[in-house]
C-alpha cells in the first residue's frame, strides 16, 4: 500500500475498463485521482465511488481528440490538487475497419483518441510536472502498435505512434525526472472488447473473432481488467524509477506466439 501516496494522477478512459481499475487501485494505494472520460455519468461514478471509499477524487468531462478539454484536464488537476505526478492517456476507440472501409472520418478520430490525445495531454501536463520535481507519463499503445493489424490500419498506426510519442518525451525529459513509457495490451474483457470482435458481423460471428484471438494468445485466455492496472501502477511507481522509453507488453505472450 501507499505507493502513489498522495500523488495526483490523471487517468483518461478512466469511465469504464482498463482505466476504472486503474483509477480504483491507484486510489487505494495513495493517489489522489482526476478521473477523465467522456461518458459524464460513467466518470462522475467512478470518481464518486472512490470518494466514498475514502480516497480523494474529482471527474473532468473530456474529448482527448480536442486540445482545448485537454488543457481544461490539466487546469482542473492542478485547481483541485495544486501538482500533476503521472499522466496515463489511457482513452482509446476500436479500429475502424480495413483499408478499403475506413473514412477520412474514421481515421481522423483514430488518430486524435488516440495520438493527439496523448501528445496535447502531455503537452498541458509536462510543465506541472517539471515544476512539481517530475512524474510519469504512460501511454495504452496495443500490441496492434507492435504487430500491424490488416483488420485495421488506422488503429495500428495510431497505437504505434503513441509508442514513439513516449519515446520522444522520455529522451527530451529525462532531465526533469519524468519518465514516459507505453503500455501494449492484448485482447482485455472490457466494454469496448465486443466493438472489436463485432465490428464485421458479415464476415466473421463475433463469437468465432473471439476464438481466433484467444487462439494466439499462448496463456489461452482473456487479459482481465486488473492486470492491466496492476502494470500500469508498477509503471507509474518509484518501483519503476529507472524505467523510461520502455514498451510494456501485457498480453498473455501473444506477442512472442
Amino acid at each position: 500500500m501507499g505507493r502513489l501516496q498522495d500523488k495526483v494522477s490523471i487517468i483518461t478512459g478512466s469511465g469504464s475498463g482498463m482505466g476504472k481499475s486503474a483509477a480504483e487501485l491507484f486510489s487505494r494505494e495513495g493517489a489522489r485521482i482526476v478521473v477523465v472520460d467522456i461518458n459524464e455519468a460513467a466518470g462522475e461514478a467512478v470518481a464518486e465511488s472512490i470518494r466514498k471509499a475514502g480516497g480523494a477524487a474529482i471527474f473532468v468531462r473530456a474529448d482527448t481528440g480536442k486540445e482545448a478539454d485537454l488543457k481544461a484536464m490539466a487546469e482542473a488537476a492542478i485547481g483541485e490538487f495544486g501538482r500533476i505526478d503521472v499522466f496515463w492517456h489511457n482513452a482509446g476507440i476500436a479500429g475502424a475497419g480495413t483499408i478499403d472501409k475506413t473514412t477520412e472520418a474514421d481515421f481522423d478520430r483514430q488518430i486524435a483518441i488516440h495520438v493527439k490525445g496523448g501528445f496535447f495531454g502531455a503537452k498541458h501536463v509536462l510543465p506541472h510536472m517539471i515544476k512539481g520535481g517530475g512524474g510519469a507519463v504512460l501511454f495504452t499503445s496495443s500490441i496492434s502498435g507492435e504487430k500491424p493489424s490488416p483488420a485495421s490500419p488506422s488503429y495500428s498506426i495510431a497505437k504505434a505512434g503513441l509508442q514513439i510519442l513516449a519515446k520522444c518525451i522520455a529522451l527530451g525529459n529525462g532531465k526533469h525526472n519524468i519518465r514516459a513509457n507505453a503500455i501494449c495490451p492484448g485482447p482485455v474483457d472490457t466494454p469496448l472488447w465486443p466493438s472489436f470482435i463485432g465490428r464485421d458481423p458479415d464476415v466473421i460471428a463475433p463469437e468465432e473473432l473471439e476464438k481466433a484471438f484467444l487462439a494466439r494468445v499462448p496463456m489461452g485466455r482473456m487479459i482481465q481488467p486488473e492486470e492491466i492496472a496492476r502494470a500500469a501502477l508498477f509503471l507509474c511507481s518509484d518501483e519503476a524509477s529507472a524505467i523510461s522509453g520502455a514498451i510494456l507488453p501485457v498480453d498473455g505472450g501473444m506477442l512472442v506466439a
